[in-house]
């Protein structure tokens, strides 16, 4: 079957000019991704609200305690996404990937003014002020990091990613899991160039701001092209290379940043960060830092806030 996209043709598109309403974070589209924890998740989309974004959360199926919560709170400019359209999450699985098409669809439906989609989790927090962000992640580049599936460490599993089947769940919580997504190689391995068409297989952070022109390409791929979603329903954790691979194959590439967090990772997932950690943190630059935990250090959660605040590191 023939693609009817062909991945270096499509000019780059210019942002869509903002709302005007001088709020920094004004056409900033934020999609969020989270189970628990509502009280911090409400810091989070008050912080983005103040700054003028808008944001769309999607809740995992089984965290009713926490839409309810969530329900109950004012946060005018926030859409959680209705629990017959959310997910059921596994760590590694295609979920993820259909959760956050569902913000990405319903945030473009919403915001016709959005100049750029940002991809966070409940666990993110801000750690620069609002005008700093807004300045790196509104212009224009498409913040997100890609490397070479074949470079990838050997421990990240490279391309086995996409040669084998995977089956979702944390591997080191469940040696039986593990040994299965290890041994699917008897299964054989796919067929890259044949189930790509011509795509280079890509791999990066999770994480990601995208400009509304390369969300509108993305999507309008996947309407043109079913393949390349069934082709990584069973990929091992999809949600680091699903959209890699389609920017890498885009005219977007070519104006790129780096991901726009900071975190610090032990095996496959970041540690919680502490106050000790902050001043590292706030050295990165980076617009964004996960992931806080409030049962684990409340002070660095109210710290990280008036980083974001502006005021000095204490």
């Amino acid at each position: 079957m023939k693609t009817s996209w062909m991945p270096h043709d499509q000019p780059a598109v210019a942002a869509t000019p903002s709302r005007g309403t001088g709020q920094p974070l004004d056409g900033l589209a934020c999609l969020v991704l989270a189970h628990e924890n509502a009280g911090q998740l409400a810091l989070l989309l008050r912080w983005l609200e103040r700054g003028g974004a808008r944001c769309y959360v999607h809740l995992d199926v089984r965290a009713a305690e926490t839409r309810a919560a969530l329900a109950a709170l004012p946060l005018p400019n926030s859409q959680v996404l209705p629990a017959a359209e959310s997910q059921r999450v596994e760590w590694g699985g295609f979920a993820m990937v259909a959760a956050t098409l569902s913000l990405m669809r319903l945030a473009m439906r919403d915001a016709p003014a959005t100049r750029a989609m940002l991809l966070l989790s409940g666990t993110h927090l801000p750690i620069r002020a609002a005008a700093a962000v807004g300045a790196d992640l509104l212009d224009g580049r498409e913040h997100i990091d890609l490397a070479f599936a074949a470079s990838e460490p050997v421990e990240r599993m490279s391309l086995r990613r996409f040669w084998y089947r995977s089956l979702p769940g944390r591997e080191e919580r469940r040696p039986l899991l593990r040994w299965v997504n290890r041994n699917t190689w008897w299964l054989g391995r796919r067929d890259l160039a044949r189930g790509l068409r011509g795509m280079t297989p890509m791999v990066g952070s999770q994480w990601w701001c995208l400009s509304a022109g390369c969300v509108r390409h993305i999507l309008g791929f996947l309407d043109a092209n079913a393949w390349y979603e069934r082709l990584f329903h069973y990929s091992s954790i999809p949600d680091e290379c699903f959209f890699q691979t389609l920017v890498g194959a885009s005219a977007f590439v070519g104006n790129r940043a780096p991901s726009p967090l900071y975190q610090i990772k032990t095996g496959y997932s970041p540690r919680v960060l502490t106050v000790a950690d902050l001043p590292a943190a706030a050295a990165s630059g980076m617009p964004f830092a996960r992931k806080f935990d409030t049962r684990v250090d409340a002070d660095a959660v109210r710290l990280a806030l008036e980083m974001a605040e502006g005021l000095a590191l204490r």
